[in-house]
């Protein structure tokens, strides 16, 4: 991710082990009404899970996804690293969705990503996959009104052990994302990193979670991030086995080029960019 490693995270620990871990919390508001939702998204497009892993890598490039992660202000106890890309100010994620707006580009869903990169289906102009780590509250609060003011879409990754915890996304917040037209995905059981499970682990972090996302929404939950994100390719089998069709990393490690669909990249935004500065990091390979 280009920070410090964040501590591991304890579900047994719920939320205070979730704060301290400097993932942070959100703001533990009820989330407002949303003045405007966007539309409900449409049926998943046709996907060919077949296609070449070639044909994928040549396309990947085509789409940039955008990560976040709290949307609050600084507070004195927060680490420079914490400021500089997992705390975005709201000032800050406003301007930088004005930035995306005033430049043209349309936010999309993981499943028209899958299926342009999987088939070539068409895109809209400029098209742009928005994405929020980690379940927080702040998500709900700041980050769901200024999507919904500009008729945007994005995808929530959610980690299942905060749910309903203060601070966090309730399950309530899970459902209304999804009725909203956005795109809730997996994120995990408590954020342990992918590339050392063993035994136990995957039915914890992969099967679970997708299990009681899907309860939540009644819709089929396909979409995976890494914590932090860490992977190896030992993952792919069980991603596979656990009903995962995509899996998203950040920006550090090159995509697998015998399985580029689990491995696909985004883009840490930083939490003081204005519009030009994300335009930059958006244009890079």
């Amino acid at each position: 991710m280009g920070v410090p490693r964040r501590t591991v995270l304890l579900g047994a620990a719920g939320a205070a082990a979730l704060a301290a871990a400097g993932c942070g919390t959100g703001s533990g508001s009820p989330a407002p009404p949303a003045p405007a939702p966007p539309p409900a998204s449409p049926p998943a497009p046709a996907v060919d899970l077949a296609a070449p892993a070639a044909q994928v890598l040549a396309r990947a490039a085509d789409v940039p996804v955008l990560c976040w992660h709290q949307l609050r202000d600084w507070r004195p106890g927060d680490s420079a690293s914490s400021r500089a890309t997992l705390i975005c100010p709201p000032a800050s994620f406003r301007a930088q969705l004005d930035a995306l707006q005033a430049g043209g580009w349309t936010t999309i869903s993981p499943d028209q990503h899958l299926a342009h990169l999987t088939t070539g289906a068409p895109l809209p102009p400029k098209p742009v996959l928005l994405s929020l780590d980690d379940s927080q509250g702040s998500q709900i609060t700041t980050g769901v009104p200024e999507l919904a003011k500009r008729s945007m879409q994005a995808t929530f990754f959610v980690m299942t052990v905060p749910l309903g915890k203060p601070n966090w996304m309730t399950r309530d917040d899970v459902r209304r994302l999804h009725d909203a037209g956005h795109t809730v995905a997996a994120h995990t059981y408590d954020h342990h990193r992918a590339d050392r499970y063993a035994g136990a682990d995957w039915d914890t972090q992969l099967v679970e979670p997708r299990a009681e996302l899907e309860g939540i929404v009644g819709a089929p939950v396909r979409h995976f991030a890494y914590p932090y994100g860490d992977w190896n390719t030992g993952d792919f089998a069980h991603l596979d086995q656990a009903g995962y069709v995509t899996g998203y990393q950040l920006g550090e490690q090159p995509v697998d080029p015998t399985r580029p669909l689990l491995t696909l990249r985004r883009i840490l935004v930083g939490s003081t960019w204005d519009g030009p500065r994300l335009t930059t990091a958006m244009a890079r390979p």
